[in-house]
């Protein structure tokens, strides 16, 4: 719901005079990592001397002595090439900020937000999103308007924000903290610069009270018995009709512009779903098709082809042949993050299974990007094979040991890989059916090749390759 409250909440203030509410507080922004503001205290540092500093913020506090301070400036690239400014806090300001957010989160959560807002939310998220798109788009609902909206977290009007956190909170200390965070500006080269709209991206509160603004949007849309899904500031319409999504985009905007933002006119498009595909949440989602025997219509959702590009730079980042390390510990550092993305992809399917259990029969199709993972997969043992010897390490090197060091190898000292781990959660895949396959599909491939050389009149077991051979099984060439 968005309409003022008849009870509003009072005493929330008073609820984070707590050391214990304020250690916890304290706990979360440990855990989150990141850098320290413009005052150079690290995680490391505030940790060191914990239970004094949270006292002294606990001080501050009681004695209305706390004032927020300017955030740092700082720029991290985008994927269309240009950057985004995020603005870090002190450690400080970030364990106040979350001290109001674990107060003022449950109670948003509590009948405030919207049933199909998902980002930045407990217990919500893309397996959340991936549902209720699956359930739209299975039940008819193929014409989708995608839309983003400009600059958002820059160009949230600060009035408008205090006005509608009004219609909830009535505790004036809170709500002037909040304004004080919404004013304290940023330093950038050495210059302080005034904020005089939008919530520093950064900000541990700034989730929070994007969700409480658009949170005006969503139950509008609703009100006009509009189809949709929002993570975040992206969000989809849904409609039967090209008719009636034009009609909701006309709202939309209306709705968008009475809030003081932007569309941002190229990120937004049509989306007619029986023949149009479209991107949302790193997924691709590509149109209805029909089955080659004619048993049927289907639609595929893959992960983007940018997702892949990061899976592998994020292998290639921890996979330095500079360092010199066991091969365990070098296990230890690809894994996480294979299993992270894999978690991911599996998104979907998760989605899917969860709509079963209402009725829902699915015709989506999630086995598309088998080759994509495979091709992670050995790009990943390749970048092993060359890390993992101390002498020089180098390409070369490398390929040498791709027999010795082959996917049973790699297996057996516990890499883990995509492509299994895809299917042994969906189906319960063994490795030792993925390790036998892969040495199948190898030999066969093997064999292909020896058989296309012997055509053309080509040697296949050079003198090259024999002493690759002899190599890898510690033999010696004379």
């Amino acid at each position: 719901m968005n309409d003022e409250l008849k009870m509003k909440w009072h005493s929330i203030y008073g609820q984070i005079l707590f050391d214990r509410k304020l250690m916890s507080a304290w706990k979360q922004v440990e855990e989150n990592k990141g850098c320290g503001g413009i005052d150079w205290e690290t995680i490391e540092t505030f940790k060191a001397d914990e239970e004094r500093k949270i006292l002294q913020i606990l001080q501050d506090l009681k004695n209305k002595e706390y004032k927020p301070t300017p955030v740092k400036r700082v720029y991290i690239p985008k994927k269309n090439g240009d950057k985004r400014p995020l603005g870090i806090p002190i450690i400080k300001d970030r364990i106040v900020q979350q001290s109001i957010v674990n107060v003022l989160s449950p109670k948003f959560e509590d009948g405030i937000f919207h049933k199909c807002s998902c980002g930045y939310r407990p217990n919500r998220g893309i397996e959340r999103v991936m549902q209720i798109i699956l359930w739209y788009v299975e039940h008819g609902n193929n014409y989708i308007y995608d839309c983003d909206i400009k600059g958002f977290f820059d160009n949230i009007p600060h009035k408008n924000l205090m006005k509608i956190l009004t219609k909830y909170i009535a505790d004036g200390t809170v709500l002037d903290m909040i304004w004080a965070w919404l004013k304290s500006g940023y330093m950038e080269e050495g210059k302080f610069l005034e904020s005089n709209s939008g919530t520093q991206q950064g900000g541990v509160i700034s989730p929070l009270l994007s969700n409480i603004y658009l949170n005006e949007l969503d139950w509008e849309l609703e009100k006009e018995g509009i189809k949709f899904v929002r993570y975040c500031d992206d969000f989809l319409l849904f409609a039967k009709s090209d008719e009636e999504i034009k009609r909701a985009s006309e709202i939309a905007k209306k709705l968008i512009t009475s809030l003081g933002l932007e569309i941002a006119i190229n990120k937004t498009k049509f989306v007619d779903f029986h023949k149009d595909d479209f991107k949302f949440v790193g997924f691709d989602f590509k149109h209805w098709r029909e089955r080659k025997n004619g048993s049927g219509k289907y639609f595929i959702v893959e992960p983007t082809e940018q997702s892949f590009k990061d899976f592998k730079k994020k292998i290639k980042d921890v996979t330095c042949k500079t360092l010199t390390l066991s091969q365990e510990a070098w296990i230890q550092r690809v894994n996480p993050i294979i299993r992270g993305k894999v978690n991911y992809y599996l998104y979907p399917y998760k989605a899917v299974e969860q709509n079963k259990r209402y009725g829902l029969e699915s015709h989506c199709y999630l086995k598309s990007f088998s080759k994509q993972l495979h091709a992670i997969d050995a790009y990943t043992r390749q970048r092993l094979r060359v890390c993992m010897q101390h002498k020089h390490p180098n390409v070369r090197k490398g390929f040498e040991k791709i027999h010795k060091w082959n996917v049973g190898y790699f297996c057996g000292i516990k890499l883990i890989p995509s492509n299994w781990l895809y299917y042994n959660k969906m189906y319960g895949y063994k490795i030792e059916q993925y390790v036998e396959k892969q040495t199948q599909n190898w030999k066969k491939k093997q064999n292909n090749r020896i058989e296309k050389l012997k055509a053309q009149g080509k040697e296949y077991y050079t003198k090259k390759v024999l002493n690759g051979i002899a190599i890898n099984k510690g033999l010696v060439m004379t």
